[in-house]
């Protein structure tokens, strides 16, 4: 009997938690999505002198925790490492909906022949399955990396450890050093 009673609350627990989860996720996305304005924004107040305005728009963006005050130079470093990180996330959106396209969707968007060297030829459901199999795990990485970004910068503004702030420089400079290489070979 009491397994019949613990068993629906455990059940409806886990259904909790991996809404919340998706929540989670999904309120990254629209974080990462809004960095980049937000950190133009942030460098244009330093300049002006409204650090308080640059604290209260963070705030607005769901950091919460932001140490205040802060002087202009800081705000305007944090307001770019903040757009740079903004700019980097929008890149991994458009790599995950490239691979969303390209590949669970491959077969939709690819309709001529399949050529001798294409992923998992020579026929078009070796090629499609090939592709989805690849592309699924590239877009579990992408999410992920995106909510790592979120709560990279959430811990940068908040400015509670040390490591953030290296740790967000690399990753910035990381980001910029890519992107380069990719336009390059385009």
């Amino acid at each position: 009997m009491t397994d019949v009673l613990t068993h629906p609350a455990a059940h409806s627990e886990g259904r909790d938690h991996k809404s919340h989860w998706l929540r989670r996720l999904g309120s990254s996305l629209v974080y990462d999505a809004l960095l980049a304005p937000v950190g133009v924004q942030t460098m244009a107040d330093a300049m002006l002198g409204e650090e308080e305005t640059a604290a209260r728009r963070w705030r607005r963006l769901g950091v919460r925790g932001v140490k205040q005050p802060m002087s202009n130079a800081r705000t305007f470093g944090y307001g770019l490492l903040s757009a740079v990180l903004g700019l980097t996330s929008w890149f991994v959106m458009l790599l995950m909906v490239v691979a969303v396209v390209r590949g669970p969707f491959w077969g939709f968007v690819e309709h001529g022949p399949v050529q001798p060297g294409t992923w998992g030829g020579p026929t078009r459901a070796g090629a499609w399955v090939a592709h989805g199999v690849i592309a699924v795990p590239c877009i579990l990485v992408f999410l992920f990396a995106l909510r790592g970004i979120a709560a990279l910068h959430t811990l940068l503004v908040q400015g509670t450890r040390r490591w953030v702030l290296p740790a967000t420089i690399v990753l910035a400079a990381g980001s910029l050093a890519f992107f380069w290489s990719w336009l390059q070979q385009l």
